[in-house]
């Protein structure tokens, strides 16, 4: 079975929707014959970015109340994607608690409200997949809390790989990617951040986000892969 006759007819939710990964993800999997909906705080930042036909709705990933009226706005669906939440950089002497917990917030809290409130309407035979990032495993300086949240996401996706079954439940850990999120950084400092990365790994570069894009449409289209984490990384973990 291909993608394309995989993902034909289905309900596919991106939560973090409208930019970067998620907008990527939203476009190959419409391309693939789905039906999507995507999800952000401001959908319509970036509406004229959106593929036509693509439905957007609003949420607040801090809020439980916010999540649960979105999966009772959207019913019945069969893929889930959950790609928001910022990077928490700054070294423990650097971040307090409370400037550190806003982060576990939106990126775990967030994405615990939101596979908690789809596992009742999502197809059984459907899947979640969860962008968290190789920061878990792969320690630079300043990144504590990048590690402890998406180690924590690659956690909790896999234990929910065995209570939520049949439902499969996977993680992508992507390496540095090339989206909007840096956009705010002088462009002598940006451009030289992705050429480290790319002299650091074997892949030669750092990645776009259709190259997560195409991980998770094969994890939405492939029914025998649950409980796993990909690294979509460029080899950094072995570089």
């Amino acid at each position: 079975m291909t993608i394309t006759s995989a993902l034909a007819g289905k309900h596919v939710v991106v939560i973090g929707g409208t930019s970067g990964i998620g907008l990527a993800v939203a476009r190959h999997a419409q391309a693939a014959g789905a039906t999507v909906t995507v999800a952000s705080r401001d959908p319509q930042r970036a509406a004229a970015d959106l593929p036509r036909n693509v439905a957007a709705e609003q949420v607040d990933l801090t809020s439980t109340a916010s999540i649960e009226s979105l999966f009772a706005r959207i019913g019945a669906f069969d893929h889930l994607v959950l790609s928001a939440g910022p990077g928490a950089t700054g070294t423990v002497r650097d971040l307090t608690s409370a400037a550190a917990r806003p982060f576990m917030d939106t990126k775990f809290w967030g994405y615990y409200d939101a596979v908690r409130a789809a596992a009742d309407v999502i197809a059984k035979d459907g899947s979640i997949t969860l962008i968290g990032g190789g920061a878990s495993r792969k320690h630079a300086p300043g990144r504590p809390m990048m590690a402890a949240i998406n180690a924590a996401l690659e956690a909790f996706g896999k234990a929910n790989a065995v209570d939520l079954a049949p439902i499969r439940v996977n993680i992508i850990a992507p390496g540095l990617v090339d989206t909007p999120a840096y956009t705010g950084l002088p462009e002598e400092i940006r451009q030289g951040m992705f050429a480290a990365y790319a002299s650091s790994v074997p892949a030669g570069r750092a990645a776009v986000p259709e190259d997560v894009a195409s991980a998770a449409l094969f994890l939405m289209s492939n029914g025998y892969v649950t409980g796993t984490v990909i690294d979509v990384d460029g080899g950094v973990q072995v570089s």
